[in-house]
Order: C-alpha cells, then structure tokens, then sequence
C-alpha cells in the first residue's frame, strides 16, 4: 500500500505543486509590494521617479491582489477537481488497467487513494487558510497591523480570565473537542464521497458526470439529514429543561449527548463508505 501511495503521491504532486508555488509566488510579490507602498505612504515623494514607481506599484499591486484571491478562493476546488480526476483516471481510466492488474488487495488500493485524498485536502486547507491571512495582512498597513496585535493581546487575556473564572469550564472544552471531532469527521466523510461518487458513476457507460453528481447530492442529504434530525431533537430537549440551579448542567448534558451521536453516526458512514467502495470496485465493475 505504501508503495501506491507514493506512486500515487508523484502523480498527483507533479499536477498540484506548481499550482501552489505560483500562489506563494504571488502571495510574497503582493505583500512585498504592499509593504513598499505603505512606507511611501508615510513619507513625502522628493521626485518624480517616486510618483511614477509609487503609480507602478499600486497598478502591480491591484493586479497581484486580483490574482492573489481568485487564485486563494479556487485553489480547494482545483485541488478536489484534480484528486477526483487522478482518481477516475488511475483506477477506472487508462492508467487503471496497470494498477488493477497489480497483485494487490483493492482494499490496500482504496485506502492508498484515499490517503492521498486526506493528505492533499489537509494541504490545500493549509494554503487557503496562509492565503487568506496574507491577503487581509496585505491590505493593512504596518500601524493598523500593530493595533490589531494589540487588540488580539487584550482579548485574548479578557478570555482567559472569564475561562478561569466560569465553574464549568471543562464541559465547555469537553463541547469543543467533540465539536473538532465532528468536523474532522465530516472532512474524513467528504473525501469518501468524492470517491464514492466516482465510484458509482463508473457503474455505467453514459452520463457519468451526471451520477457522479447525483450521487454526491444524495450523500450530502444523507449526512443534512442525519444533521437536522439531531439539531432538532437537541432544540426539543432543550427547550425541555426547566430552569433551576442545575440547568446549566442539563444544557450540558443534552448536548454532548446529541454531540457524541452526530460524532457516532459519522463514523459509521465513513466505515460505511470504504466498505461500499471496495465492495462496488471488487464485486460489480467490470475491470477487465
């Protein structure tokens, strides 16, 4: 398995890092030139070679930053768009008739694809969230970058106060991790479905496109469902609670129990998904 993640990991980084290297490119350009631009600005031009070098860089600047977002907004999307199409490509397409003819469980080949997929997900995550900070850093200047530090100082020890200080503060963090849990569930879950749905698309001949996305809308209404169901059953409990001395406890306790069965239910549909696939991929398509 490890060896097809790594001719896996080849393939898919030969398409994807140069893709974030033109938004790093972009991103240092834009904020060297936003640096430049905000010294000039607290200074007075002494020649006409600084006004046309400040015109330059204001020009250079709106052109980065335009590049800068568009490329900061899509870049998850291309990087799914490119994962799910290396996978259909490399399993069901050309490429697929070397791989499946590997002595090799589909279950190992499952799970290296899909290591792969959590991996570049994880990844292009990382470079949106840099993305994003660098554009809005880009934007201000170096004493409103200093006062929002200071801001961020203020708050951040206003809220360690109040933490220390509220009497149940580990069953708000206890709420918190169950929380990330579920969101990292939810991230584990989508990968699935990307594949899923290729998957089942490969099922037929025609409209691929077509059930692959009807596949993946249904998913996603599998998991609103499941969603929706537990917000309102947790609305109904709360509304339940009377208030007195333990109320507080009881909203508590209604939701990290409501919490613990959406984390519960995730879980079963990402065991459920991989068992689907490979039971669609070893048992009904055709990979002669």
């Amino acid at each position: 398995m490890l060896k097809l993640f790594k001719y896996d990991f080849r393939a898919i980084s030969r398409r994807l890092i140069p893709l974030y290297l033109v938004g790093i490119v972009i991103g240092v350009i834009n904020v060297i030139c936003s640096s430049i631009l905000s010294n000039m600005l607290s200074g007075d031009y002494t020649s006409k070679a600084q006004e046309v070098t400040f015109i330059i860089l204001t020009i250079l600047k709106g052109l980065l930053s335009f590049s800068f977002f568009i490329l900061s907004s899509y870049i998850s999307i291309l990087t799914i768009f490119i994962l799910i199409s290396n996978f259909h490509s490399s399993v069901y397409g050309n490429e697929g008739y070397l791989i499946n003819s590997l002595p090799i469980e589909s279950k190992k080949l499952i799970l290296a694809k899909y290591f792969n997929f959590l991996f570049w997900t994880f990844v292009s995550g990382i470079f949106y969230s840099i993305f994003y900070i660098a554009g809005l850093f880009s934007n201000v200047n170096k004493y409103e970058r200093k006062e929002l530090f200071d801001h961020f100082k203020e708050v951040k020890v206003e809220l360690f106060k109040i933490m220390a200080s509220y009497p149940h503060m580990s069953k708000i963090i206890a709420l918190i991790i169950i929380a990330i849990i579920c969101y990292i569930l939810y991230i584990l879950l989508y990968s699935w479905y990307y594949m899923l749905s290729v998957t089942f698309a490969n099922l037929i001949k025609l409209n691929k496109i077509v059930v692959g996305i009807i596949t993946f809308i249904i998913c996603n209404v599998i998991v609103m469902i499941i969603s929706v169901t537990l917000m309102i059953s947790g609305i109904v409990s709360l509304s339940k609670i009377e208030e007195s001395a333990s109320s507080e406890i009881q909203v508590f306790n209604v939701l990290s129990t409501h919490g613990i069965t959406l984390m519960i239910a995730l879980i079963l549909l990402n065991v459920g998904s991989f068992f689907l696939i490979n039971y669609i991929h070893s048992k009904k398509i055709d990979l002669e």
